[in-house]
């Protein structure tokens, strides 16, 4: 995918979409497989926001049966077999169990896995079942849960990097004939008379800015939707709740993942294994502070370290590596606990609601659903510009598609010398177009060095994310191409490695380097923030 700024001008698109997060590069991708010309501008990175923050999970939402929401559990099941079919080198079954300590939760969790089970009535996955104490000891030997009965478990999936299931779904638009633009900030929106009819948008690279014209604007950018409907509502009241989530990253403590309740607020959380981690989350708490800093306070990790000490009591704040902090952006809806707040995606339509033609706002959604989120907005913008094409995501893979077997992964091994864990690391990120990487090194074989002392990432993987797939900072590619950035110790030994390959790629200069070092750095410090918060 080539980032070209200037080629966005001197043309009328028929979709502008603003927020290039997984439901922006959702709805482009739709409007395109549907034939209409489409623009997709980020501000920052393809999941820069909320979609690298979550709890990276497809699933269709145990809890929210409580509050009786069939309706979303059910379309959210259904997203799941979606995404398994679509993105299988992404989205992997995993088997959850929920340990039970007393009569009341047995019954609950009887009662509501049954009727997950009943919900998911097309599901490939396996049903529930019951375990018994020694049973579930022996599945879990390190829980200490006291007065234990049992388990249950049941299926969801996890999609490990939603980073990469978001730049593939902005991957596909591109490769259908989108244009695709990240580190494009939109500053202001055209407004002819009664209509939207186009944005002002910043190149945060090189300062320029340049108009854009569009038949419609989609805004979907996440829990910045509010400042983008400002700049043509500056009177009107917020659109969003902002919730923030926050996840531990802590070793490894259990084989399965858990789902546990706080002795806090009942609240249902996770411990899921993660990249040889358990992540744990999340927290769910209003959120009014800046947008782009958000980041866990003493408060957060105590909370969910409370929750974790049901099962796990020795683990302690000092055993946390770092954590993440993200927020969800959901429909206002007065009256409700953040807790309670429905994550039912809705739609407005302004030249209903404002008398303002040419802008459709999403808010709300989730990363499970965020195929049907698109198409629903998609529905709208088709209607509005008279195009009957039906929706074809559900049905089309994305580019990393499909599954890569282990034999396969050997025998490139084998041809490319590489190790068998470079190569399942490679398969894991890229899925079926690792080889791309891979035809790199047979180009320079210096992009065959590891990128940090016995890590399984390549230099070749630096050339990819530049050249193929519109990295444009460290941050991109620690955090957003490759994985380096979740490690332990944040990838803070590979930075400089990473910055030099990059400067020789972009042509940065040694200021622009130190810039670009310094930034991944304070990125990095906001997740450990805590520690002396």
């Amino acid at each position: 995918m080539k980032r070209d700024f200037k080629a966005i001008t001197g043309k009328t698109y028929d979709v502008i979409v603003i927020g290039g997060g997984i439901v922006g590069a959702g709805v482009a991708r739709d409007t395109t497989l549907r034939g209409l010309d489409t623009l997709l501008l980020e501000k920052e990175d393809f999941a820069y926001g909320t979609t690298s923050r979550s709890t990276r999970l497809v699933h269709g939402g145990l809890r929210y049966l409580r509050q009786l929401e069939f309706k979303l559990v059910r379309q959210d099941l259904s997203e799941r077999e979606v995404l398994l079919r679509i993105a299988p080198n992404l989205v992997r079954p995993l088997a959850f169990l929920i340990p039970v300590p007393n009569l009341s939760l047995n019954v609950a969790m009887a009662l509501g896995t049954t009727l997950y089970d009943v919900i998911s009535y097309d599901k490939t996955l396996p049903s529930r079942r019951f375990f018994s104490k020694n049973k579930t000891l022996e599945k879990e030997p390190g829980l200490e849960v006291k007065g234990l009965q049992g388990s249950y478990e049941y299926y969801d999936c996890q999609v490990a990097y939603p980073e990469r299931l978001n730049y593939e779904t902005a991957l596909s638009a591109y490769e259908k004939g989108a244009a695709v633009v990240n580190h494009a900030r939109v500053t202001g929106l055209v407004k002819e008379g009664t209509r939207i009819a186009g944005v002002e948008v910043k190149d945060e690279i090189t300062g320029e800015i340049l108009q854009v014209k569009a038949k419609l604007v989609v805004n979907a950018a996440g829990h910045w939707v509010d400042l983008v409907k400002e700049m043509v509502f500056s009177n009107k009241s917020p659109y969003l709740r902002r919730t923030k989530g926050v996840h531990l990253v802590i070793p490894q403590v259990s084989h399965n993942a858990l789902v546990l309740f706080s002795p806090r607020d009942s609240r249902l959380f996770f411990v899921i294994p993660w990249e040889g981690f358990s992540l744990v989350g999340t927290t769910d708490t209003d959120y009014t502070d800046n947008l782009d800093a958000v980041y866990a306070t003493n408060e957060d990790v105590n909370y969910l370290l409370d929750g974790l000490h049901i099962a796990y009591p020795k683990v302690t704040i000092d055993d946390v590596y770092y954590t993440t902090a993200g927020l969800r952006s959901l429909a206002l809806k007065p009256g409700k606990s953040a807790s309670d707040t429905s994550r039912s995606h809705e739609l407005i339509d302004h030249s209903k609601r404002d008398g303002l033609d040419g802008f459709v706002t999403v808010l709300g959604g989730k990363i499970t659903a965020y195929r049907e989120v698109a198409k629903d907005v998609a529905d709208m913008v088709c209607h509005k510009l008279g195009n009957r094409a039906r929706c074809i995501t559900g049905e089309t893979p994305l580019p990393g598609a499909p599954l890569i077997g282990q034999e396969e992964i050997n025998q490139s091994a084998v041809e490319s010398t590489l190790s068998i864990d470079t190569i399942q690391h490679l398969v894991a990120i890229y899925g079926s177009r690792y080889k791309q990487v891979i035809n790199l090194i047979k180009e320079n074989a210096a992009g065959r060095r590891q990128i940090s002392q016995g890590g399984p990432d390549i230099v070749a993987q630096i050339w990819y994310a530049v050249q193929k797939e519109s990295a444009l900072t460290i941050n991109d590619f620690m955090l957003r191409r490759g994985m380096l950035g979740f490690r332990a110790d944040l990838g803070l030994d590979a930075v400089d490695e990473v910055g030099q390959e990059m400067k020789k790629l972009l042509g940065w200069s040694a200021e622009e380097l130190q810039k670009q070092t310094t930034s991944y750095h304070e990125v990095a410090a906001l997740t450990r923030r805590f520690k002396t918060a």
